[in-house]
């Protein structure tokens, strides 16, 4: 039995033998808003492709815990019945605490 041949990184990566990618087209009926301007709907679309139509004013942020760390934080939350989100946000209201900044519900 023949082994199946693999692809190579230049096959891959072969990026002019690709087709053109045609624009993608804006969601709706095609028609601008009365009223908008070419900023706001341009301030739009960038939020559109980032991700965060629905949270605007959220900015997501990744944390890397060792897993023992992980796994002590999340049998809390689950005994405490809530988030880890919680944990994080009120440790950062002791941080900003410690050094006379206003707290999270205040820069909100």
């Amino acid at each position: 039995m023949s082994a199946k041949k693999r692809t190579s990184l230049d096959t891959v990566f072969a990026v002019e033998d690709l087709p053109p990618v045609a624009p993608v087209k804006a969601r709706g009926s095609g028609r601008k808003p009365q009223g908008s301007t070419e900023q706001s709907t341009e301030v739009a679309q960038q939020h559109e492709r980032a991700g965060d139509v629905k949270r605007p004013n959220i900015k997501q942020h990744t944390a890397y815990l060792p897993l023992p760390v992980h796994e002590q934080l999340r049998k809390l939350a689950f005994e405490e019945n809530r988030k880890i989100h919680d944990y994080i946000v009120e440790g950062l209201d002791r941080v900003f605490a410690d050094r006379g900044l206003p707290a999270v519900k205040d820069l909100s």
